[in-house]
């Protein structure tokens, strides 16, 4: 797999390579032993670098997740109908946003037995389960709606997706 490369002659000048080429967003209880296991081995036969929660603490400093997504060059987002159970999945997605409309990161949803119009319009378990995240964090409402409005909006563009992963790759 690859790896950081780091600044051993202390020339400020050289930018670091980010640690982490993909940096992978799920609901991890309910993807982390079967479609996660997939994707993971899949990246790692194609020798690219992705972070997974799994190398972290669980519960553990939400700080240290969102340094990983600035690190990154791809955000894969797996929306999943428990997604919407997680406030770390939701922050996880508002960091994302913003790496992405500041030009840091590209960004490719994937829809898990969801499909795009369950998460524009919160339908369903995933609705209830937003709403029930919402009464106990309502101040982080219009900063999750935005961040799941700005990742329904990337589906339906695939040749725009298709040119960016082309690019993106061609950079690993």
């Amino acid at each position: 797999m690859a790896s950081s490369s780091s600044n051993v002659d202390g020339d400020s000048n050289h930018q670091q390579q980010p640690q982490h080429q993909v940096f992978i967003n799920f609901r991890g209880v309910q993807l982390r032993l079967n479609f996660m296991s997939h994707l993971r081995k899949a990246l790692e036969r194609h020798g690219i670098n992705m972070f997974i929660d799994t190398q972290e603490l669980m519960g553990k400093d939400l700080e240290n997740l969102l340094q990983r997504i600035k690190e990154s060059k791809i955000a894969i987002v797996v929306m999943s109908s428990r997604y919407t159970e997680s406030k770390w999945c939701l922050n996880e997605l508002v960091k994302i946003k913003e790496c992405v409309e500041a030009g840091t990161l590209v960004v490719f949803p994937v829809f898990y037995k969801v499909d795009v119009r369950t998460l524009r319009e919160q339908r369903g378990t995933f609705g209830d389960n937003f709403r029930e995240l919402v009464k106990l964090h309502p101040e982080r409402e219009e900063p999750w709606k935005q961040a799941l409005k700005f990742l329904a909006n990337k589906t339906g563009k695939k040749a725009a997706v298709a040119a960016a992963v082309a690019a993106t790759v061609s950079t690993f």
